[in-house]
């Protein structure tokens, strides 16, 4: 097992897994319905990672956390319509990956009213099963981030990766 932040950083090539089944590099709307936790750029290595919560994928049935790694980073952008609120969940309503001129990309629609795109010239992309997640999603109603990250995976979580994704080769 490693940790989603170990799998970020490089330190375990997770690509060793299983070839995806529904390869959400390639395929559009393969995100539909996954809920996205959490977002970090590496200037000093030019990486992006975005983790997810699986647990309530249209795509998928195994796995109950996933994590997007794109190598070379180009661009990073993200908005929201600006809300008062302490958490807001944001589920993936449209998955869009492209390649153009040796940059591959992804652009991803959410509710409520989010946009993520992020490009670089290569991406991996792992499917996991995180240790000491529950089956349920937290309610994040009234509740603060300490209260349900126990409920989530995170960069620390623990994992084995069970299937994965490549741009390269």
């Amino acid at each position: 097992m490693t940790s989603i932040e170990g799998l970020f950083r490089g330190d375990q090539n997770g690509t060793s897994a299983d070839p995806i089944d529904w390869d959400p590099l390639r395929e559009t709307d393969a995100l539909q319905e996954v809920g996205l936790l959490d977002c970090r750029v590496c200037p000093l290595t030019g990486r992006a990672g975005l983790v997810f919560d699986m647990r309530t994928a249209l795509q998928y049935r195994t796995g109950n956390a996933a994590l997007l790694v794109v190598r070379g980073l180009a661009s990073f952008t993200w908005s929201e319509e600006p809300l008062e609120r302490d958490l807001l969940s944001f589920t993936i309503m449209s998955s869009r990956p492209s390649e153009a001129r040796k940059t591959w990309r992804m652009d991803l629609d959410l509710v409520p009213d989010g946009r993520l795109s992020v490009a670089g010239m290569a991406a991996e992309f792992h499917l996991l099963d995180a240790a000491g997640v529950p089956d349920a999603i937290p309610d994040y109603t009234e509740r603060t981030l300490s209260e349900v990250q126990g409920g989530l995976p995170s960069w620390n979580s623990e994992c084995m990766v069970l299937q994965a994704a490549t741009t390269d080769g």
